[in-house]
């Protein structure tokens, strides 16, 4: 008969682990293994079952991500050869950046839509995206049902991303409106990308709050009785444990959102990308080791699609190496890491089981405070939310400028025969907005920017 051996020994409390490192620091206080995340989160140096009873995720459809490709549409022709190539390299997924004359049925050729996830990113012309994307259906006597993914208009992120409607805000909403109605049951038409803030510097908890005011907004505006057909875009930054609590969180966040609101409870669809923040040019290798993180953050977290973009797209157009490896590391940590095995593979861990419910209440609270304001709309108007972001941002440059946030390779470590004048094609630098806008656009800024300016 077995004998259960975890009887014969005490179960510590979390008072006795705090007595321990108390004791091993030999006269060192507690409070020098403390530190504070930009939220005012105080990050203890261990955690028990005494901080936080587990909770767990709110409710996720599949427990793996699709690995997305990302192409920009110039040429149609190419752009589809590229589609199948990076099909055939093992992505899942495809996003296309499309130009306002894409003809779709030219660059869906011989792509079996119906097995894999798609996504059409458009300014502001979406409904002639749709009836194209419905007329290629029925040509090829699909089921409607079979085809997932998005067509993204999100006019809510263009004003902040370019400080302009598409057209107007009436047209604008009318446009959403109407393609809400036009596209496949299982296309979604509401789009909310907050991973611009996560760009532009945004903490954890402002992104979190920015997410539910833009979902709120739109349900608002279009006066919708469900929230099924939303598709949520973040990024991934560096900071590792966070990223993964942030996305539960989100998802914990919109269950509670859709309580709050009456509405149907439907599980949230949320795509994800690396972030540009913390992308160099200096020693830009390096990037992959961050992509990888982010990656691993993204997985764990809970994704339901995930984009690497390539190591290099800090200064030239994606290259074939670098969008190479960008799948494969996704590939690894599915295939051979085994993270997307559950659905939720951090659960009952405390320290982000309480990071995961203190992230969510700052989120909560930063979402009450934009709808204090007004809403997502009128604190952009403002001005309000903007300087929110940008004076956390704003503080993690200063905090990188003092190399307490390290870059290796950029602030610290850096390769003295590094000429980037010899390696820079497509710089990726912040150029403010000469034009007049109707609202002041957001500032999206790489924190190395000033030293590879320098250099």
């Amino acid at each position: 008969m077995a004998h259960n051996l975890f009887k014969d020994f005490p179960q510590p409390s979390g008072e006795d682990w705090l007595n321990r490192i108390q004791k091993d620091l030999k006269g060192k206080e507690l409070d020098s293994l403390v530190s504070e995340s930009p939220e005012g989160i105080r990050i203890q140096p261990v955690y028990t079952m005494d901080d936080l009873k587990p909770k767990g995720q709110a409710f996720r459809n599949q427990n793996n991500w699709n690995i997305v490709q990302e192409i920009l549409v110039i040429d149609t022709v190419q752009a589809n050869k590229l589609a199948l190539y990076h099909l055939n390299q093992g992505a899942s997924a495809l996003l296309f950046y499309l130009a306002p004359d894409t003809d779709l049925k030219a660059l869906l050729k011989n792509i079996l839509i119906e097995h894999i996830a798609v996504h059409f990113i458009t300014n502001g012309n979406g409904a002639t995206v749709a009836k194209q994307l419905n007329e290629v259906i029925h040509e090829r006597k699909l089921d409607a049902a079979s085809v997932y993914g998005s067509i993204n208009i999100d006019f809510l992120e263009n004003l902040a991303r370019t400080g302009n409607w598409f057209k107007s805000e009436e047209e604008d909403l009318r446009e959403l409106k109407n393609l809400g109605e036009l596209t496949p049951p299982n296309i979604r038409p509401f789009c909310v990308n907050t991973n611009l803030f996560g760009h532009a510097g945004a903490t954890l908890s402002q992104q979190l709050g920015i997410t539910l005011a833009m979902v709120y907004e739109y349900i608002y505006r279009l006066e919708l009785k469900g929230a099924e057909r939303f598709w949520l875009n973040t990024a991934i930054g560096s900071d590792y444990f966070g990223e993964i609590a942030k996305l539960r969180a989100l998802r914990n966040l919109w269950s509670q959102l859709l309580k709050e609101l009456e509405l149907p409870e439907v599980s949230a669809q949320i795509y994800a990308e690396t972030s540009l923040r913390n992308k160099t040019i200096l020693d830009a290798y390096n990037n992959m080791i961050r992509t990888s993180a982010e990656t691993m953050a993204a997985g764990i977290g809970g994704c339901d699609e995930f984009s690497v973009k390539g190591f290099d797209q800090t200064f030239r157009e994606p290259g074939s190496f670098g969008e190479r490896i960008a799948k494969n590391q996704q590939h690894i940590l599915q295939h051979e890491s085994h993270l997307g095995a559950v659905r939720d593979i951090s659960a009952g861990a405390y320290f982000i089981e309480k990071l995961t419910e203190e992230l969510a209440l700052k989120g909560w609270d930063f979402f009450k405070s934009i709808e204090a304001r007004g809403g997502y709309l009128a604190a952009l108007q403002s001005g309000w939310l903007q300087d929110e972001v940008e004076a956390k941002a704003s503080q993690e440059q200063t905090v990188f400028d003092q190399s307490q946030q390290v870059l290796i390779g950029a602030n610290k470590y850096r390769k003295k025969d590094e000429n980037l004048k010899e390696i820079i094609e497509h710089g990726h630098f912040y150029k403010p907005h000469s034009d007049h806008t109707a609202v002041r656009p957001l500032k999206v800024k790489r924190l190395s920017e000033q030293l590879e300016k320098d250099y």
